[in-house]
């Protein structure tokens, strides 16, 4: 059974679902931003974030995880896509310039503070200047040291393929 809600204020709608005879529990909730709540009726803040449009929360890897699946009889696998425009507008394919952060994944852990403090990062970022079909980049891998808040560039591997540990730069 599947049953659709609105809060008090009515600028929520919630979603819920029972399985067998139990009672019926709340799996997911559009607030009144827009953002997708699974697994929680209340937006949470992680990292540069105040409360992203779409959020994951559980109390194990089945409820908190992201699987992708690819079922098929060749060689490809299942892919997640970063995508970066400087246009205004969706849709927009401006080109992007050097320096451009295509994509970041951020790794962050509660201090007993909040969520909002890196531990690490990997960084995609353009690493020359585009042109039609070419596409210069940069990967860094960032970690954050003992007793500081921010994370520190610790290798890069350039669109020329050289490879720096420890200093990063070129």
């Amino acid at each position: 059974a599947i049953r659709v809600t609105t809060n008090s204020a009515a600028t929520d709608l919630g979603f819920a679902v029972r399985a067998g005879n139990a009672v019926m529990t709340e799996a997911m909730r559009i607030d009144s931003d827009g953002r997708v709540l699974i697994g929680a009726t209340a937006s949470q803040s992680v990292l540069l974030s105040s409360g992203n449009a779409l959020q994951i929360q559980g109390l194990g890897s089945n409820t908190s995880g992201i699987s992708t699946t690819r079922h098929s009889n060749d060689s490809g696998g299942p892919y997640f896509n970063f995508g970066k425009s400087r246009g205004t507008a969706d849709g927009a394919v401006t080109a992007v310039a050097d320096d451009d952060i295509l994509g970041q994944i951020w790794f962050s852990g509660a201090d007993g503070t909040d969520i909002k403090t890196p531990a690490a990062s990997i960084l995609a970022t353009v690493d020359g200047t585009p042109g039609s079909n070419d596409m210069p980049g940069r990967l860094t891998f960032w970690t954050t040291a003992a007793g500081s808040a921010s994370p520190t560039e610790r290798m890069r591997i350039q669109a020329n393929g050289f490879v720096g540990i420890g200093g990063g730069g070129t």
